[in-house]
């Protein structure tokens, strides 16, 4: 008999993970059912092959959604839920209006879910690419406290916040990409172009180059007759480079470095913050357990620096001692934050000072993006402008020397 690692979800949205035995998956998912759990993925691990075609039972997402879309259609389901209209309902006009196919036939595919007596929550969780399990147990949370329309509200808010996230990180990445590219187009269109003309010039005369113009034309050579050998070498880096993350060791030591990075380490401090305290406070405000809450947070960090403190709080808050003894001992943690978290630990307002530090932490990444444009901006156009004053140089030195032969 086939054995099956499966990873499975209850009606409080805890999700639990372990390996039995069963005949097939679809057997696999009834025995599951009979014990209040919902099967979210499983596969085969040993017994015979004859099971391992129906190694997954939970259908995944047939495509891409796009967080803004998520985002959207979490809004719209609150209101028409807080409107009493009937899921099901609501969740067939939202497929009906929506213009991602795949999006539309999940979302009929949940409603006849949801027509057949299973939760929300469960169906949903048949689609893990899509709906997290942030949004499972929020979702599980407000289905368990009859409280559906306020938590899809507190979903949506939850959404909002990361796609505004999103946008902030991308918006801040176009300039240095626009002067990036600007740059390099510039020093390739007169490596490849302009020198060459001059280098016909120069080789009529018995001229000695000096060294920048000499550098400058190795440079165009290799650009002109090396260029099949570069992108396989740029492959290659960025292979080894990929190939080198998967190592946590290496992945830890980069993410620490861009924590001490000027303006960028601060910028990355604040989002990775701003991210983790969001979801442990909309998790330990909608009632979810606080170790549950602090795993899901970790999930959600980004930063193995990051995750490597969650386990420690984990750990102190199994052991009794709380959040913040682990925050007050981290130095990327302000003072202020740990003092803060524990007086919200001995008055029982946790969830709404976290909520509160992650506000500030939100204005603070504003701040730190902003610093970063009025940083880089000058340092752009300074490098940009080195960058084409040299090679005017290194091309203007030969025709100096050139015309003091002449004389």
């Amino acid at each position: 008999m086939p054995q099956f690692r499966f990873r499975a979800i209850n009606a409080d949205g805890k999700v639990s993970q372990d390996v039995t035995a069963a005949q097939s998956a679809e057997e696999l998912a009834r025995l599951l059912e009979g014990q209040g759990l919902f099967l979210m993925e499983s596969s085969v691990v040993g017994g015979s092959e004859g099971g391992a075609n129906a190694a997954l039972l939970a259908p995944k997402n047939r495509g891409g959604v796009s967080l803004k879309e998520l985002t959207v259609f979490t809004t719209q389901l609150a209101v028409m839920v807080r409107t009493a209209l009937p899921i099901m309902e609501a969740l067939e006009i939202l497929a009906g209006q929506n213009n991602n196919p795949a999006f539309r036939a999940m979302l009929l595919e949940v409603a006849r879910s949801v027509r057949h007596g299973q939760p929300l929550s469960h169906a949903f969780a048949r689609y893990p690419q899509v709906f997290d399990e942030v949004y499972i147990s929020l979702l599980a949370s407000g289905e368990a406290g009859g409280q559906m329309d306020l938590m899809l509200e507190r979903i949506a808010s939850h959404l909002e916040f990361q796609w505004q996230l999103k946008q902030k990180l991308q918006a801040a990445l176009v300039y240095p990409t626009v002067v990036i590219l600007t740059a390099m187009s510039v020093l390739a269109f007169l490596v490849i172009f302009v020198l060459p003309t001059f280098m016909e010039v120069f080789a009529q005369f018995d001229v000695a180059l000096p060294l920048p113009t000499r550098a400058l034309i190795f440079v165009s050579g290799l650009i002109r007759h090396g260029w099949y050998i570069m992108f396989p070498a740029a492959a290659g880096l960025w292979w080894y480079f990929r190939k080198m993350l998967t190592d946590p060791a290496h992945t830890r030591a980069l993410h620490g470095l861009q924590l001490r990075l000027p303006l960028v380490g601060e910028l990355i401090r604040n989002m990775v913050m701003t991210r983790i305290l969001m979801t442990l406070g909309s998790l330990t405000g909608s009632g979810v357990p606080i170790l549950k809450s602090l795993e899901l947070a970790k999930a959600s960090a980004g930063n193995l620096v990051f995750k490597d403190l969650l386990d420690r709080i984990i750990e102190n808050v199994r052991e009794g001692h709380g959040i913040s003894p682990a925050l007050a001992q981290s130095p990327y943690i302000p003072r202020a934050v740990s003092s803060m978290i524990s007086v919200g630990e001995k008055t029982g307002t946790l969830p709404e000072v976290i909520m509160k530090v992650a506000w500030f932490y939100e204005s603070e990444t504003d701040t730190a993006i902003k610093s970063l444009f009025a940083a880089m901006e000058p340092l752009f156009i300074v490098g940009l402008g080195l960058l084409v004053g040299g090679i005017a140089v290194s091309v203007l030195l030969p025709m100096f020397n050139l015309a003091g032969g002449l004389q």
